[in-house]
Formats: structure tokens, C-alpha cells, sequence
């Protein structure tokens, strides 16, 4: 009698679980490494690791049925169950100590128009040193939302980079952009919150979105693409097509939460400083036309967007060319 020869099945999901426990193996090895040689503190590098999540009991059950069935799912749909798991664009440390996030304003003067309990004493039109008044008040309610509601670890500068001239303002606030970044490598994003000037397009006060049954100045995010006036561009230019692609993220998101909270994305010659890093953002908070409380009431929504944008992977974001 011939014996027959069998052959045991090595299931789907027990190759997975190995594959994963291989990689976090090697990640973790190479932060060892890594951090013996450059002398880092371990304790924060292994808060920072991130490994591929594995699949919870209802993703198993669907790799069951897979099994079952005979068939096996394909190498990209595969990825993209995976990655979609994964906050890929993620911040590496969004829990961890080490900051992130730097808000700051490279025209830390910008105020609104004053309205009962919102008055100040104004330095030029629409401009004033009081803090609580200012585009400041704005930078200080989104640094509180993004720690307090969201987890980020957050800076907020409120150095007034105008004098001694408005016009070369972007010159200082770029220094202090840098003086940051090297003293705290793990920022990987960086915000400009401004507020615009209004215009003959806009509605004046009326020129607002109605979310929640409040008023809320509209948002607009301006992207530079450092080719300059003349078209030369700068020595060192920004990442604009990642740049443009956070903003337009956040403004997709903002969107879907009222299409009138946002107006379209301003592209400019200029380079704001967006060379700094491939996640900078210059915001504008409403205009001058509307008021504080119209600006404040919109900064939940925009941290709410920016939060998502940075944890929630779209489909758009991957890429399964190679």
C-alpha cells in the first residue's frame, strides 16, 4: 500500500505573526545600535518606535475566511489593510515628551475687528500688542486643543517677529523656527497662524461659516512655491508638493465638516519658511473683518482636521508603485 504523503498547511495568519515579531525584533536591535553610537536616550527612541499593527479579531476572522475559501488576498490589498491599520502619517512621538509641534507667528501683532468684550488698544489698524486680542489668542486656544484634547506635545512661541520691520519679518521668525528645531529635533511640524486681510471678495463679518450653530471665521491655508518673484527661486526651497498635499489634507477635512469653513488654497511664489520641513503650514484664521470670538470659535474644527490629518492615513496617501 503507498502512504500517502501530507504536507502540513502553514496558515496565513501564523506567517503574519511572525513577520511581525521579525520586524519589531530588528527595529528594536537597530534603535539599540543606534543609540549606543549616537549616545540618545533609549528610554525615549523605544517610546517613539512604531511597529506594524497586527490584525484584530475581526481582521483574523476575515484572513479565515480567506483561508477557507482557498484563496489568499493580494500583495497590495494586503499592504493596504496593513498600512491602513498604521498611522502613517503619524508624528513619530505625538505621545511621547518630546514636542512635535511648534505654533508660532511670524506677524504676532494681527488682531481683528474689536466687538463688545473683544476690545483692545490698537498699535496700528487692526493690530495690538495685547496678547489675549491678538492672532496670539488664536495660537494659544490651538496649542491648548492640540495637548489637552488630542495628546500632541506642542510649543507655542509668541515671539513678535514685526520689528523693527514688518516687511522682513519671515527673515526672524525663520531663526527662531531653526533655534527650535535644533534644540528639539522631534518637531516635525511647524504652524504659522495668521490672520488675512480682508478683501473686496470677502463679506466682511458676514464672511463665515455657521458650524454647530456658531459663527466661525473661514480658514485658508497659503503654500509657497519658493520659485520667487523673478522665478530663480531660493537657495534651498521648499518641499511644496508635500507641503500643498497636509494642507490640502486638512482642507479636504475641513470641508467635509462644512464646505463654506474653508476657502480655497492660496499658492504663492513666496517660500513663508516652508523649507524648514515637509509638514509646515501657514494658516490664516479668519480676516481682519471678522471678529476674535468668530476666529476661536473655528480653532476647534482646524485641530480636529490637523489631528486627523496627521494620524489618519487616505487611500490617496499611499503608494503601491514600487
Amino acid at each position: 500500500m503507498q502512504k500517502k504523503c501530507t504536507h502540513k498547511k502553514i496558515s496565513f495568519k501564523s506567517l503574519l505573526a511572525l513577520t511581525y515579531a521579525s520586524t519589531a525584533f530588528i527595529c528594536v536591535l537597530t534603535l539599540l545600535i543606534q543609540a549606543s553610537l549616537n549616545k540618545h536616550d533609549i528610554f525615549f527612541e523605544l517610546l517613539s518606535l512604531k511597529v506594524p499593527f497586527i490584525y484584530g479579531v475581526e481582521d483574523l476572522e476575515k484572513i479565515e475566511e480567506i483561508e477557507e475559501n482557498g484563496s489568499s488576498p493580494s500583495s497590495d490589498k494586503l499592504l493596504m489593510e496593513l498600512v491602513g491599520k498604521t498611522e502613517i502619517k503619524s508624528l513619530s512621538n505625538k505621545n511621547a515628551l518630546k514636542p512635535t509641534i511648534l505654533i508660532y507667528h511670524t506677524h504676532a501683532t494681527e488682531a481683528y475687528t474689536p466687538t463688545k468684550g473683544y476690545e483692545y488698544e490698537a498699535t496700528t489698524a487692526w493690530r495690538t500688542n495685547d496678547e489675549s486680542r491678538s492672532v496670539l489668542a488664536v495660537g494659544e486656544e490651538l496649542y491648548k486643543i492640540l495637548t489637552e484634547k488630542y495628546g500632541f506635545c506642542v510649543i507655542h512661541d509668541k515671539t513678535n517677529h514685526e520689528p523693527p520691520k514688518l516687511s522682513s519679518a519671515y527673515s526672524r521668525s525663520v531663526l527662531t523656527m531653526e533655534d527650535y528645531k535644533k534644540k528639539y529635533p522631534s518637531i516635525e511640524v511647524f504652524i504659522d497662524v495668521h490672520r488675512d486681510a480682508y478683501g473686496k471678495d470677502e463679506g466682511g463679518m458676514d464672511d463665515i461659516a455657521k458650524v454647530d450653530g456658531k459663527e466661525c471665521a473661514r480658514l485658508m491655508f497659503v503654500v509657497g512655491t519658493g520659485k520667487g518673484a523673478t522665478g530663480s527661486g531660493f537657495g534651498e526651497m521648499p518641499d511644496f508638493e508635500s507641503n500643498y498635499a497636509l494642507a490640502e489634507n486638512i482642507t479636504n477635512r475641513l470641508n467635509d465638516i462644512n464646505p463654506n469653513l474653508t476657502r480655497k488654497i492660496r499658492v504663492k511664489t513666496g517660500r513663508y519658511n516652508q523649507h524648514v520641513s515637509d509638514k509646515c503650514l501657514l494658516v490664516e484664521v479668519g480676516h481682519n473683518a471678522n471678529s476674535l470670538h468668530q476666529a476661536l470659535n473655528s480653532v476647534e474644527y482646524l485641530a480636529s482636521a490637523i489631528n486627523d490629518a496627521l494620524t489618519l492615513p487616505t487611500v490617496k496617501e499611499l503608494d503601491f508603485s514600487a
